[in-house]
């Protein structure tokens, strides 16, 4: 199940894959931004997705210091990334940079990603990085995967995929539980909900 595309932002769920897990492939820009790992523990997705529709739901002007999606991306990571924050959370580059997005837990550590908001448009620039190092690509002249969507398209593409999540955790709570309670599976106690 893809939602949305993978060209801009997209969301392709295999629900089928593992009975714990919920494997899910991100695009960003026609970059396939977790092939390394794709199964989310499902309640952390659950909470991310949830975090990311609350931040788009409203237009917002682009952040301070924002003059393209390429140029606000390689600010961003570089006061991320080579120690140039002084520790403040003020100022463009701190701006910049706390338009983090994918920051969904080990499935996407290995990608920096940013989503920009531009009233009715988010831009969406990426890097896929090397174990968990240096980015790969950043070399002079290689320029970060960067998408323009709109913010309705953004939306949309969370939101069914939030359905899809809460619905298959469900789902896996439920088996649980019927295998606890005829005692053939783990304590449903132990397992935290959203």
């Amino acid at each position: 199940m893809l939602f949305g595309s993978r060209t801009g932002f997209g969301l392709e769920f295999h629900v089928e894959r593992d009975p714990g897990l919920l494997c899910v492939d991100v695009f960003v820009g026609g970059l396939h931004v977790n092939t390394w790992d794709n199964a989310f523990y499902p309640p952390l997705l659950v909470k991310k997705l949830k975090d990311e529709l609350s931040r788009f739901r409203t237009p917002t002007a682009p952040p301070v210091g924002f003059t393209s999606p390429s140029e606000a991306f390689r600010i961003a990571e570089s006061w991320m990334y080579d120690d140039a924050s002084t520790g403040t959370s003020s100022g463009p580059e701190a701006a910049l940079a706390r338009c983090v997005f994918l920051e969904w837990g080990e499935c996407t550590d290995e990608v920096t990603a940013f989503a920009f908001p531009d009233g009715d448009r988010i831009h969406l620039a990426c890097r896929v990085r090397d174990g968990g190092g240096a980015a790969w690509g950043t070399e002079a002249g290689r320029e970060p995967t960067v998408v323009s969507v709109s913010r309705t398209l953004l939306l949309e593409t969370l939101e069914r995929g939030l359905v899809i999540a809460e619905r298959e955790w469900a789902a896996r709570l439920a088996a649980i539980k019927a295998r606890s309670d005829t005692g053939d599976g783990e304590d449903v106690s132990s397992v935290r909900s959203p």
